[in-house]
């Protein structure tokens, strides 16, 4: 605004001392070079909130991509956690499976040591009745 006063004041000045052509020339020449200025100074101010939102975008960015990692890390997290408690499960039935099979042995070695005590008794009575 300054300047482009002082522009104008030295239009009319030029225009008291010479021709007015002169004078409008002069003032088209300023107003020329102050929409130059003006135009330049919007470029820069432009520039700069270009630079702001491209930091604005780096950095939402930044946030999203850290998010997403702490995310991913703790769903590795809990992964983890579920392969340990699958492994502790697998663990526990293969003692499980193991204890039942010695169960099973040990019943059946009963069962076998009944059936040879059943046997025996059978034939003793058997050969007490032959003897009578």
């Amino acid at each position: 605004r300054d300047e482009l006063q002082a522009v104008a004041g030295a239009a009319g000045a030029a225009g008291a001392d010479g021709s007015a052509a002169e004078g409008l020339e002069a003032a088209a020449a300023g107003f020329r070079q102050a929409a130059a200025q003006v135009l330049s100074a919007v470029q820069q101010h432009a520039l700069a909130c270009v630079r702001e939102e491209e930091e604005a975008m780096a950095a939402l960015m930044a946030k999203a991509v850290a998010t997403q990692s702490a995310r991913i890390d703790l769903r590795l997290s809990q992964l983890d956690q579920l392969c340990a408690a699958v492994r502790s499960q697998r663990s526990s039935l293969e003692h499980d499976r193991h204890v039942l099979f010695a169960e099973r042995l040990s019943l059946e070695r009963r069962k076998i040591i009944a059936t040879e005590q059943l046997k025996a008794q059978f034939q003793a009575k058997q050969q007490q009745q032959q003897q009578q």
